[in-house]
């Protein structure tokens, strides 16, 4: 194993000065075919620093970044670092409007972008109010010289990462560079990277997972980045890539994984066994995707189970590398591994929505409740919204995370699903990860998602299913025997008989930037009867 020290910096901006001066000519990342060394990096955001100064970009101000996976969006987002400015990395196609609640929410007065972007960002712009100036990369990459590197303390703001709105609008977490750094430092010890690692990444330089774990830790040792789009409706250019540099490491939601397996039939040009761990995280880990995935290509204890959310910078615990898995009592959960060094995790009585802050109840080993972590990764709050902060973030530094786990005896932390989510069906909570598992090996079905509509008439919830299908064209009666095959398998498999299961076309099921399942925006879409012209067949039961 090649061994690099890694960079001491209590900063970001100066993490990447360091490892500029100590590895100048080592490679940062490279993207189609291109390779930024760290002195291009650091040479190229002065550039960018100086142009953003030249817009009028000043200490404290957010600057948005509206880039697709680029060169820029690095040079921008240090640049902004370097003058103390606040990056504030969006989700390129979120729409007009949400675009514009998020730069209100913000208060950016500067927007980033690329011409491929600008109708859209000229239009956010129009009805956020606060922007004073929208710059692309050519009117960034200036001749001037860089200015003056802010020397920003490790308790100042680094940038503001909003959430995924999974359970709800999207809410700007506010990341201390004591935060970030510290959670790259933990996060790189226990993913285990090293310098002679070769990592491959497709996810979003707009989301944690994707900017925080993929992009700004392997700088920490200098283990080269290989950066591929954000799109997986062909996953074996990722799997290409992968075969091609022989990559160490890798990273994706389990989704990704499952379209490996499903769109990816001939694997006689690929050889993934140069890969010691690929992390799995974002969404519910299943058992059956690892095991699918792992005998497709010919590989054993690849992936590792890991869990985060961005209110704790991003890493709670991650699985060690090659360890034998660990599922409860019940086999019907995997362990995300022990906390990170420096994180601690309790399990608490969950709270109502309409229940005022108080210390939490906490609960024995092994009881289920909500997940709460204190660690040096736990945001300073959500920006400008002190109620929302106050209702998951105590006094001691304890993050309530809304998700629903336990910890076994051994100290092994286990998710069972989303507080929000939860569908209770006759007083008895039914997890909806739990239903879509088996909806999702229906021949025929394509996706699926489970949600809990409340019935007034029953005074409880009623199971909906809404399982996008693989085939639009099938005939009247084939529908109708999916539809009774569903049905029939969650009866059996989990005993409990779908009120109603819609049978809809690709891409219908609402998901965030990082493919999560947006339940409550599903439930509403129900509700409102949104689903109407994307319904292949629906059946009551």
């Amino acid at each position: 194993m090649a061994v690099l020290d890694p960079i001491e910096a209590a900063t970001l901006a100066e993490l990447m000065r360091r490892r500029t001066e100590r590895t100048p000519d080592r490679p940062y990342f490279t993207l189609y075919d291109e390779t930024v060394t760290y002195r291009r990096l650091w040479e190229q955001s002065g550039r960018y620093a100086a142009g953003l100064v030249r817009a009028g970009v000043t200490r404290g101000d957010k600057v948005a970044l509206i880039y697709p996976t680029s060169a820029e969006f690095f040079y921008t987002f240090f640049g902004a670092l370097r003058v103390g400015a606040v990056p504030v990395p969006l989700y390129p196609t979120l729409g007009v409007e949400t675009t514009a609640a998020i730069l209100r929410d913000a208060e950016a007065t500067t927007v980033a972008t690329i011409g491929w972007f600008r109708a859209g960002v000229d239009r956010s712009v129009a009805l956020a109010g606060s922007v004073r100036a929208v710059v692309e990369p050519n009117e960034l990459d200036t001749e001037a010289a860089a200015p003056p590197l802010h020397e920003a303390a490790p308790g100042d703001v680094a940038f503001l990462q909003y959430t995924s709105g999974s359970t709800g609008q999207p809410r700007g977490v506010v990341l201390t560079h004591a935060n970030v750094v510290s959670t790259c430092t933990f996060m790189a010890e226990a993913a285990g990277i090293a310098a002679d690692d070769r990592v491959v990444s497709w996810l979003p330089l707009y989301h944690d997972m994707g900017l925080i774990g993929c992009a700004l830790t392997p700088p920490l040792v200098a283990t080269p980045l290989w950066l591929l789009p954000p799109d997986l409706r062909n996953p074996r250019v990722w799997l290409e890539l992968v075969t091609r540099v022989r990559a160490t490491f890798t990273v994706s939601p389990d989704f990704g994984y499952r379209n490996c397996v499903r769109h990816v039939r001939d694997t006689s040009d690929l050889d993934l066994t140069s890969l010691k761990s690929a992390l799995s995280g974002a969404e519910p880990v299943r058992l059956s995707t690892i095991e699918g995935f792992e005998r497709h290509f010919g590989l054993k204890r690849v992936i590792s189970p890991c869990y985060g959310l961005a209110e704790a910078t991003l890493a709670v615990a991650i699985w060690p590398r090659g360890e034998p898995l660990r599922l409860d009592a019940s086999q019907r959960f995997l362990s995300v591994g022990r906390p990170c060094r420096g994180v601690a995790v309790r399990i608490a009585a969950p709270r109502a929505d309409d229940e005022p802050p108080g210390p939490d109840v906490l609960l024995p080993a092994g009881a289920e409740g909500e997940i709460c972590v204190r660690s040096p990764g736990v945001m300073r709050g959500y920006y400008n919204n002190p109620e929302a902060t106050a209702r998951v973030l105590g006094p001691d530094g304890w993050l309530r995370t809304g998700d629903l786990g336990f910890v076994d005896d051994e100290g092994y932390l286990f998710i069972t699903g989303r507080l929000k989510d939860l569908i209770i069906l006759g007083g008895e909570n039914v997890l909806p990860a739990d239903v879509e598992e088996v909806v999702d090996h229906v021949p025929g079905v394509r996706y699926s998602a489970a949600v809990g509509v409340d019935s007034e008439r029953s005074g409880t919830q009623r199971l909906y299913v809404v399982a996008e299908v693989r085939s639009e064209d099938e005939a009247p009666g084939a529908h109708h025997g999916l539809v009774r095959e569903i049905v029939a398998r969650v009866h059996q498999e989990r005993g409990h008989r779908p009120a109603r299961v819609l049978l809809v076309r690709a891409g219908t099921i609402p998901k965030t930037s990082s493919g999560k399942i947006q339940r409550s925006r599903l439930g509403q879409m129900i509700r409102a009867g949104e689903l109407r012209e994307r319904i292949v067949h629906g059946e009551a039961r």
